[in-house]
């Protein structure tokens, strides 16, 4: 997977469709290992809590392959769903490798144990409350001079946490931190 655009709809019955790019729309099976894999591997990687918390309420232990199959396609299936739910066209739910998550609609929004670790789970990366302050203004398109102004600290603090969130996520340059920090649900 890579580079392509992915939309999520889940019916009313909890079945769960995809469109890539401008293709037909598909039913998702546990056939789909390109998605499926692609999926997992986020999960995997990006939100650890997500996964273990799906991984107890899924995996059996098994070996089989045949059941190893149809439990990742069950653990991804859920993340979907918690995750992606909503069909509402306006920014994909998968766009070159970013991840952009949606406020789905649940019944049990509010009281469900897992909130905030299956939907809307948390990244792996964990920020002090004045770097998620500037990311957050960041990632709304402010410069650091910007952010600076707004916080009423000086640029150069500014640039130092700047610098400090992008080490911490992994970017490449502060540019890359807007992309990072989308991926990871940051």
């Amino acid at each position: 997977m890579g580079k392509g655009r992915i939309e999520f709809r889940v019916a009313p019955n909890g079945i769960v469709y995809y469109q890539e790019d401008d293709s037909e729309e598909k039913r998702l099976t546990r056939f789909d290992h390109q998605i499926v894999d692609y999926i997992m591997s986020s999960i995997k990687n990006l939100f650890p809590g997500a996964y273990a918390r799906l991984a107890t309420l899924y995996k059996t232990g098994t070996t089989s392959p045949v059941i190893k199959d149809k439990e990742d396609f069950n653990v991804v299936q859920r993340f979907i769903r918690c995750n992606f739910g909503e069909h509402d066209m306006l920014t994909a739910d998968i766009d070159a490798d970013i991840i952009n998550f949606e406020e789905v609609k649940c019944p049990l929004r509010g009281i469900c144990k897992d909130e905030n670790i299956i939907c809307k789970p948390q990244s792996v990366y964990k920020l002090s409350l004045a770097k998620k302050e500037v990311a957050r203004l960041y990632l709304r398109g402010y410069t650091y001079t910007d952010i600076a102004s707004v916080l009423g600290k000086s640029p150069q603090t500014i640039k130092v946490q700047l610098d400090s969130i992008k080490n911490k996520v992994g970017a490449k340059n502060c540019r890359e931190i807007i992309k990072v920090m989308r991926v990871r649900n940051l």
